[in-house]
This record gives structure tokens, C-alpha cells and sequence, in this order.
């Protein structure tokens, strides 16, 4: 099974060779590709997707944003996504807020 820390790198080359991102691009440029991403989810219509048939549009979209996000964290240079996604969530599980 591939990890998220190699589909993060897969997805930021994809990223780089359909130029929705450059080497260059800012922490702030990316931030606002996540953006971007989100609001295609929320005109989603929770039809079937156009790109992938077994799906809604609405899943291909939220699927968008996790891409994206793992894009920004590659890019950034987080060093263990997967480990980073499991800390987030034992604290999310511990908070009271």
C-alpha cells in the first residue's frame, strides 16, 4: 500500500507538470489553491462526477481539497504526513473545546 507521504510527492509533481503550482510558489499561493478548492466543493451538487463516474461530484471535489492539502504540506516540506494526520486527530480526540 503507498503511503500519503508518497502520494504527497506524487501529487505536487502532478501539480508542477499541469502548472497549477511552480517550485516557487508561496505558502500563501498554495493557501489560496486549497481555497480555490473549496469552493468548487461547495457549488458541488452531489451529482455524479463528469472526471470519475463511480463518484459525486461532491466526493471528487473533497477529494480536490485533500489533495491539495497534501500538495501544500509536501511543498512546505513537511517530513511525515501520515504521522502528522495521526498526531492531529489523538489531539482532536483528546479536546474537550
Amino acid at each position: 500500500m503507498i503511503t500519503l507521504n508518497k502520494l504527497a510527492i506524487k501529487c505536487r509533481e502532478i501539480a508542477l507538470r499541469r502548472r497549477k503550482i511552480t517550485r516557487n510558489s508561496s505558502y500563501k499561493g498554495l493557501a489560496i489553491g486549497i481555497s480555490m478548492e473549496w469552493r468548487e466543493l461547495v457549488k458541488a451538487t452531489g451529482n455524479p462526477s463528469e472526471h470519475i463516474s463511480d463518484y459525486s461530484d461532491r466526493e471528487e471535489e473533497a477529494a480536490d481539497i485533500i489533495i491539495a492539502a497534501m500538495t501544500y504540506l509536501q511543498s512546505i516540506g513537511c517530513k511525515d504526513i501520515e504521522q502528522l494526520i495521526k498526531d492531529k486527530i489523538s489531539f482532536n480526540e483528546k479536546r474537550t473545546d
